[in-house]
């Protein structure tokens, strides 16, 4: 299963907490690790994240304009 970050790759992983034993996935390239918990709570909370706007990308908000560079004549 892909990662849902960064698209890397997942492995199983056993993760000791206070004496209890949990099955995880870990990705090998950015470490994010999900249970089924964090599963449970991310479907719980999709809507949540849905309704609100995404924040814009920068070039987008403030566009730079060039001034055009002319041939030096001589």
């Amino acid at each position: 299963m892909p990662c849902s970050r960064c698209n890397g790759f997942r492995v199983p992983e056993i993760l000791c907490e206070g004496g209890t034993r949990i099955t995880v996935l870990r990705c090998l390239h950015c470490g994010d690790i999900v249970d089924g918990v964090i599963l449970r709570h991310r479907k719980s909370h999709r809507h949540l994240s849905l309704s609100r706007p995404r924040t814009p990308v920068y070039r987008q908000r403030h566009q730079v304009s060039r001034p055009s560079v002319e041939p030096y004549s001589t």
